[in-house]
């Protein structure tokens, strides 16, 4: 019966169906299951008919029959849940009292009697079954307790779907009603109206299941109460025999391992005068019977283990069981979020039983092998005659005494049962083991539930009331506590205990004391590791590494002091609540102090900040300044909130603690406000000289959150919110600490590849000076020059010669380190901002298990759509480069696919980002299918050009007729493609101008690319000589000018050719080919140099145009002299030749 209710369906109540013979508004009557099974095999066999109408019918008579099959279901659970309603009070009084009786009978019980002739093998078989048994009755316990948390929830959950059935019902009636469409075929008519009647009947059927669901629903619970209690009763028997079991077993291993160790001591003592072959088999003998008692010591404590493991995990079960109850019933209230933060202070401490886990897998491990060397020592022990002659060959006796063969049997005989015995014992031993792995495993699974549960919900309760005036009463009572001597003495009694008892506590303190005395070394060991930066020949990375290293260590003296204090006050016997509490406050307090005085000691004169990083001294001074008034106020503040945070008092968590913590949120806001500020803060002068970076443009936005920050957290203390705060508040520390060091880590990057840069700078100057000297000797140049040395300039480093992918790849790289660092950082956060989950905004339609329904649209989902869009922005812009960066330019990779592939990775982010989005926001493909189809007839009709160079440009990437650095000539613009976007491709020509063609020109239209295949290219110069030069010694000049040229390929070859006669001279050509485009203008400048100067060495001269005017002077020239309106024009020539 319990099975039945397990499967039954959650939903509700309505009127009592009515009979579907009497609301049937159809003569045709509704067939039955096999009927319509018949109806799709004749339908199937049947060759005549159209297809289309055959598919119709056989989708219609599948969808009948489903509903008649679900119909029939849910009658089915309708009579058993009244058979459920009839039978479940008897068997309800059945249990209630074996449960009554069991209680009696259990006061009055003796503890379960383990027979004595009992061996150890049988109970050790008997405890496996009863583990067995409890692992099962335990999963049944947790399956009842599930669906009683469940049963509160079920009838809204009944109801609201009974509501929903009527809908439907209603629905299916107004479409019985609908007349059909004219021209429709009579047997997709019928089909139709039997599809209909076969939902309405399942309706009904459904309807009248959750009628009786609903009115089973106290009594199922009472069932499930009565079926819990029972199995609780049961398991409680199964355990005490358990334990019974587990004690018997351990005294019968114990007993046999002691036997086995007398038996072995025994033999060792008899062995004294036997050969030295037999007494190295009983020492062999004696380890492992020392393994056996010790294997055996350990498992008897394991029962004990294990049950207060068990009773743990109880207890944390029954307070997260109470915990849920109170909440549901009263609510989170101020007093019951105090309480339930005492509970979440008395958690497990999850890390030991993580610790003891690992400890026993080890101890598992070692187990195993051990058997392993077990069994093969047992498989070589089966023939013990030929075993111990053997062993008598390899002991190489000259004479071997009488009776040894059978001494040696002996003891072989011994060894082999020991090891039965300790294969046993360890299969024992590592079943318990497992066992406690078991139960300290489901201590961290409830324990980690119930943290989580709190952690959703305390957050946003009021832990004090707010400040007002009987807070200020409870501050002298605060502060007596503070100050009480009592308290002090017991320190300081603990502190010289320690000292006494503690070696450790001495060696730190030589630590520090070591580290105060080497402060002035280890000051001028950093500013020396910043000398070699001087010259790029002995500047390294590694010199800044070591910086940073001697800086961590220089900042280490006070707060390993500090935390030296409180390691040794929490480890004390002694200490009472306000020392413990004060040494926690100093273990605490020591690490932030360590980051503070690191970042204080990086931006030190002539540190790692200075001289490495490179940073203005103003900025530097301003931060040595806030560091330093910010150290002396945050540890007295920080050490008096932590310490009277961690007092059992309330009154002192909601009087002084508060009112330190608003101090220190206060500290924190100013030491914002003074480092950010627009005037005198460290980003003044980065603002100044970048004020398009969005560090600049977003700063209205991110100055008033940072400062905001720790003064919102203040008036949430004030409010009484005091664990909000200073929960929120030990998370902004973590992530400003986080901060500083990403900045640290982006700073000493960006000095490698600085570094790195200038080494490169370097090595190519050196080449370049070598080559001169090179050049100038091959040439034989005089001394004064060949001895000139040429002086190499040291660049500065600087972030902008850093090219554009390195700086994307350090900043993503930052920027995902970043993203990781804030996950952890407010990982313990996080579970609290679950309640966003239950704000709904709006409701959408869904599908949820195949039913449709309304879905809400909470808080939580439009976050995580503002989370969405914002990392795949970021990533969309900074991933694509990375890809290209880390895993393109390590393989044969050309830059037009490096580019391809980034585009289109780009694209598939941005792809993938959209359909989270819309997804998130409940938008399906069948919802908005409507709205793409609309769009897709507008974009065909109105924006047809737009979608072509789009898929354009996709076809670019993908076939890549041009790519990017290819040089191109579209029309009549030459030049190189500097980028490919969605609708246009960018051209810069050699004016460096910017031509935006649209993309569907290079797939529709001409297109020259210089660079697709091969970057090989010819240059023609044509060149005019004069009429009577020798020809064949200007073709052969032409040939010694290209031969000599480095740039002029040797294959192919050079072409010279005689190719014209022109009017003014005779014309000749000279064709070669480069390897590239680089340089090419530069290599034609270098040829027409060349040929002139070559040609006017051998005296052949450069033609040019030439005109002979002829003056006909058969008859005297007509001179004509004519004053004009401007004054007096010159002598003209006439048209028939004559000057006028």
């Amino acid at each position: 019966m319990l099975t039945t209710t397990l499967g039954m369906s959650q939903t509700p109540e309505t009127a009592p169906p009515p009979n579907p013979a009497a609301s049937t508004a159809t003569t045709m009557p509704l067939p039955t299951a096999e009927q319509l099974e018949g109806k799709l095999t004749d339908l199937e066999s049947a060759g005549g008919m159209d297809e289309s109408l055959k598919l119709s019918l056989s989708e219609l008579y599948r969808r009948a029959q489903s509903s008649l099959q679900e119909a029939a279901n849910f009658r089915t659970q309708t009579q058993e849940l009244g058979k459920f309603i009839e039978s479940a009070p008897t068997e309800i009084a059945a249990i209630q009292r074996e449960l009554d009786a069991g209680q009696a009978s259990g006061k009055q019980e003796d503890p379960v009697q383990v027979p004595d002739h009992l061996t150890a093998e049988t109970v050790s078989q008997r405890l496996s079954q009863i583990m067995a048994d409890v692992a099962a009755q335990e999963t049944r316990v947790s399956e009842l307790e599930k669906l009683l948390d469940e049963s509160p929830d079920r009838p809204a959950s009944s109801r609201n779907r009974l509501i929903a059935v009527k809908q439907a019902l209603d629905e299916i009636g107004d479409s019985l009603n609908k007349p059909p469409a004219p021209g429709e075929a009579p047997e997709v008519i019928e089909a139709k109206r039997w599809e209909l009647e076969a939902q309405r009947q399942a309706r009904w059927a459904e309807s009248g299941m959750l009628e009786q669901d609903l009115r089973s629903q106290s009594l199922r619970e009472s069932y499930y109460k009565a079926k819990r209690d029972e199995a609780a009763l049961q398991v409680d028997r199964l355990k005490a025999e358990q334990h019974a079991l587990e004690k018997r077993l351990g005294t019968l291993r114990e007993r046999q391992a002691s036997d086995a160790q007398q038996a072995s001591e025994q033999a060792t003592r008899d062995a004294e005068s036997k050969p030295e072959l037999v007494r190295a088999l009983i020492r062999e003998n004696a380890e492992i019977t020392d393994t056996l008692a010790k294997t055996a010591d350990q498992l008897q404590g394991f029962s004990a283990e294990l049950a207060a493991i068990d009773a743990e995990r109880e207890r944390v079960e029954d307070d997260f069981r109470g915990a849920k109850q109170r909440i549901e019933a009263v609510g989170l209230s101020k007093a019951l979020g105090q309480v339930l933060l005492d509970r979440r202070s008395q958690l497990p401490d999850l890390e030991r039983y993580r610790s003891q886990i690992a400890e026993r897998e080890d101890a598992i491990a070692d187990a195993t092998l051990r058997q392993i060397r077990y069994r093969e020592e047992e498989l070589d022990l089966r023939d013990l005659q030929r075993d111990a002659d053997e062993r008598i060959a390899a002991a190489q006796e000259p004479a071997p005494e009488p009776g040894l063969r059978a001494e040696v049997i002996d003891a072989l005989k011994q060894r082999k049962a020991l090891i039965t015995q300790a294969m046993r014992i360890d299969d024992d031993y590592i079943r318990q083991l497992g066992e406690l792995n078991y139960a300290s495993e489901r201590v961290i699974q409830v324990a980690e539930s119930y943290d989580t549960f709190l952690a959703e919900r305390l957050l946003w309760v009021r832990s004090a009331p707010q400040v007002n005036l009987e807070t200020l009463k409870a501050l002298p009572n605060a502060v007596g506590w503070l100050i009480s001597p009592e308290g002090w003495i017991n320190l300081a009694a603990t502190l010289s205990e320690r000292i006494r008892s503690s070696p450790g506590f001495w060696l730190g303190l030589l630590v520090s004391g070591v580290l105060v005395w080497k402060l002035s070394a280890l000051r001028r060991a950093i500013r020396a590791n910043a000398e070699p930066l001087r010259r790029v020949r002995t500047d390294r990375i590694r010199f800044t590494l070591q910086a940073i290293g001697l800086t961590l260590v220089a900042a280490l003296p006070l707060p390993l002091l500090l935390w030296l204090l409180g390691w040794q006050i929490q480890a004390s016997s002694t200490a009472n609540a306000f020392s413990l509490a004060l040494g926690g406050a100093f273990s605490k307090v020591a690490l932030g102090l360590y980051y503070l005085l690191s970042f204080r000691m990086i931006c030190i004169t002539g540190g790692v900040a200075d001289r490495h990083f490179r940073w203005s001294t103003e900025v530097l001074k301003r931060l040595r300044k806030g560091f330093d008034w910010f150290a002396i106020y945050a540890v007295p503040t920080s050490l008096l909130t932590i310490t009277l945070y961690q007092s059992t008092d309330p009154a002192h968590v909601a009087s002084l603690a508060r009112l330190a913590l608003i101090a220190n949120l206060l500290g924190f806001a100013t030491l914002f406000y003074l480092l950010l500020r627009s005037s005198k803060g460290v980003l003044t002068e980065f603002q100044a000289d970048h004020p398009s970076s969005w560090l600049s443009r977003l700063r209205r936005l991110w100055f008033p959150i940072i400062v905001g920050a720790p003064l919102s957290l203040a008036v949430l203390a004030v409010l009484g919110y005091v664990y909000t705060a200073g929960t929120l508040f030990q998370s902004l520390v973590y992530q400003m600490w986080l901060v500083l060091g990403l900045i640290v880590l982006h700073q000493t990057i960006v000095r490698w590849l600085i570094v790195t840069r200038r080494r490169l700078a370097l090595q190519a100057a050196l080449d370049r000076q070598a080559a001169r000297r090179a050049q100038s000797e091959g040439e034989k140049r005089d001394a004064a020059t060949t001895s000139e040395v040429v002086t190499i300039e040291e660049p500065e480093p600087d972030l902008a010669t850093l090219d554009e992918q390195t700086r994307r790849l350090i900043n993503a790289s930052v920027f995902i380190g970043g993203i990781v660092g804030l996950w952890l950082t407010w990982s313990d956060v996080l579970p609290a901002f679950t309640f966003f989950e239950h704000v709904a905004l709006w409701h959408y339609s869904g599908v949820v298990d195949g039913t449709e329904q309304m879905v809400p649209m909470t808080a939580a989902d439009v976050g995580l759509v503002l989370v969405i869009i914002f990392v795949g922005t970021i990533a969309a812009k900074n991933l694509p480069a990375l890809l290209e960066i880390v895993l393109l330019q390590s393989a044969s990779v050309s830059a037009g696919a490096r580019y391809a592939a980034k585009t289109l990775a780009s694209y598939l982010i941005t792809a993938v980002a959209a359909l989270l989005t819309f997804s998130t926001l409940g938008l399906s493909w069948g919802q908005v299918q409507w709205l793409v189809a609309a769009l897709g007839v507008g974009i065909g009709f109105g924006l047809q050009e737009i979608v072509a160079n789009f898929i354009s440009g996709i076809i670019i990437l993908f076939e890549r007729p041009v790519r990017v650095g290819d040089i191109v000539t579209i029309g009549d613009t030459t030049g190189v493609v500097s980028n490919i976007s969605i609708r246009a491709t960018t051209i810069r020509n050699w004016d460096k101008q910017e031509l935006l063609v649209p993309n569907k020109e290079f797939i529709t239209g001409r297109l020259l690319n210089w660079t697709l295949t091969d970057q090989q290219n010819r240059i023609t110069i044509p060149v005019g000589i004069e009429y009577g030069s020798d020809t064949k010694k200007a073709l052969a000049l032409l040939a010694q000018v290209a031969e000599q040229h480095e740039s002029v390929l040797k294959d192919p070859a050079p072409l010279i050719s005689f190719e014209a006669f022109g009017d003014n001279a005779l014309t000749v050509i000279l064709r070669c080919y480069l390897s590239s485009l680089d340089g090419r203008i530069g290599v034609i400048t270098d040829l027409h140099q060349a040929i002139y100067d070559s040609f006017n060495a051998h005296g052949i001269q450069i033609a040019f145009p030439q005109r002979d005017v002829r003056l006909f002077t058969k008859k005297p020239l007509d001179l004509r002299i004519s004053r004009g309106e401007r004054g007096l024009a010159g002598p003209r020539i006439g048209e028939d030749g004559g000057a006028d």
